[in-house]
């Protein structure tokens, strides 16, 4: 541990005497659990905004006092204790984050359920891990929630009202747990098969991606961050967890609107902004988006491919502080992009392994390109120290930089030669007048098998399909080019990149 990072802790009372001594009271009362880390930060920032949403401010000494309160109102009236399992299928709001320390608290195991599932999916989730209650926001309720659950049903807004109006007595002792239970994300996005990713609590586990925030991010400089990504989503919820023990203001958002998220922006002065490629891209085609920025010091890309055009718009307005992580749900982060990495590279990078991470390319090909291996510490259960493929296909340059290159079950034989549909993808989200693209296979009678794209333009961009054909000819090898190019509205493109992409990092 150098000595830049030593300090780092220092200041955030983690490494201490004093630190030491607060953070092993809180592990003894609350056991390994968040609601100990939630204590440990109510000691130190007691009076300091903890979460802002939807109108509401809490500092941290309220979000403690209110979690524990809500652990008590889940213990007392729903039964709940240590080793039960509780789906929580909800957005990003305050009572979703105020769930997750009171559930680790009792020791519940807790499935973080993807709001935008098929009702068919979550019947199936909620059959095979038996669930013993499900937590839900009530707006999700008739599309989602399947009639007859052979479990216990509660909605957010009913406990809302509960936290608000019942006056747990002091007297009442939730019993003590030495370690809170598992917290698990689904792979698979919103179609086809979803893996769990479970994790459990620990310390010392997820020290070396932490340091890596310090280190590389300087994260512990910067006050405020705004959260517009779920925390179904790993990303999401790796953000919340280490920000409310660095003490930070965390303001969340339900759903993710551009003009909505630069209002948050400017008015609460946020400096952090982590977010996925295609917030970005809606963040900046919004009206006055470089003045309702202008607090941001560092943004932080990650779960999807970031297109180098972004990059060069926000180093424009904001300077270089854009970030590119890496990682999946299974393995947790374990790469990162530093501005300086993105700017030497013209091809965006997905950075370098950070410390306490191997990596292993596997099966590379005559370009270089091969299968990707990881083995961390802070990988999901059953898969701590041990080799597991993560399904990405990389390349990595004689400085050690990867390059992300497609998935290994999405590569596509066109015409006799292997094509990757993520990299086509790539290259035509970098023409100036395109804002996203899908492309996809389709069966050909003369080829076998041929690519297609669905490609959205910029606003007051006339790009035709032919100007975008003979723009890719000099940059696509002949399998790569698409055969039939369609301009597509908006939701076309990102519904097609959800049931392609099913990474969650």
């Amino acid at each position: 541990m150098n000595r830049a990072i030593i300090a780092k802790l220092s200041k955030l009372h983690i490494i201490t005497p004093g630190g030491i001594y607060h953070l092993a009271k809180s592990f003894v009362q609350d056991g390994i659990s968040l609601m100990a880390l939630l204590r440990f930060s109510a000691h130190y920032y007691p009076n300091r905004y903890a979460l802002v949403s939807e109108g509401k401010k809490l500092t941290y000494k309220e979000v403690y006092e209110s979690a524990n309160q809500l652990a008590k109102v889940l213990f007392s009236d729903y039964g709940l204790k240590a080793g039960m399992c509780v789906g929580l299928l909800c957005r990003s709001h305050m009572m979703g984050a105020l769930l997750l320390p009171a559930l680790s608290r009792l020791g519940a195991n807790v499935k973080l359920l993807n709001t935008g599932m098929a009702q068919c999916k979550l019947s199936d989730l909620i059959n095979k891990n038996k669930f013993d209650l499900l937590i839900y926001d009530p707006e999700l309720k008739n599309a989602l929630i399947p009639v007859g659950l052979p479990c216990a049903t509660v909605g957010t807004k009913d406990l809302y009202h509960k936290l608000s109006n019942k006056d747990m007595s002091h007297d009442l002792h939730i019993p003590h747990i030495k370690r809170g239970g598992e917290i698990s994300v689904f792979t698979g996005g919103t179609s086809g098969k979803y893996k769990e990713a479970p994790r459990r609590m620990s310390v010392f586990q997820f020290l070396p991606p932490f340091f890596a925030l310090l280190e590389k991010l300087r994260i512990d400089e910067y006050d405020s961050v705004f959260l517009p990504l779920p925390v179904y989503h790993g990303f999401g919820l790796a953000t919340l967890i280490i920000s409310l023990l660095m003490g930070k203001k965390v303001c969340l958002v339900k759903h993710f609107d551009a003009d909505d998220a630069l209002k948050t922006i400017s008015e609460e002065k946020i400096e952090v902004l982590p977010v996925v490629p295609a917030m970005l891209a809606r963040l900046w085609q919004a009206e006055n988006a470089a003045a309702l920025m202008k607090s941001v010091r560092c943004v932080i890309c990650g779960g999807d491919r970031l297109d180098r055009k972004w990059i060069t718009v926000t180093n424009e307005y904001l300077g270089n502080v854009v970030y590119n992580l890496f990682g999946t749900s299974e393995a947790g982060f374990f790469m990162v992009a530093s501005p300086d990495d993105l700017s030497k590279n013209e091809e965006v990078t997905i950075g370098r392994p950070i410390s306490g991470v191997k990596c292993q390319i596997k099966d590379i090909d005559s370009n270089g390109t091969g299968s990707l291996w990881v083995r961390s510490s802070w990988a999901m259960i059953n898969m701590k120290d041990k080799w597991q493929d993560t399904g990405d296909l990389v390349y990595r340059n004689s400085e050690g930089c990867y390059f992300y290159r497609g998935r290994t079950d999405n590569m596509v034989v066109c015409g006799g030669e292997n094509v990757y549909p993520e990299n086509v993808e790539r290259v035509i989200n970098g023409h100036p007048g395109v804002l996203a693209s899908i492309v996809f296979p389709v069966s050909d009678p003369q080829f076998g098998t041929v690519l297609n794209a669905h490609v959205e333009l910029i606003p007051d961009s006339s790009l035709t399909a032919d100007e975008l054909k003979s723009w890719l000819h000099s940059r696509l090898s002949r399998a790569e080019m698409p055969h039939l190019i369609s301009i597509q509205p908006v939701h076309v493109c990102e519904t097609g990149k959800k049931a392609r992409d099913n990474r969650i990092q």
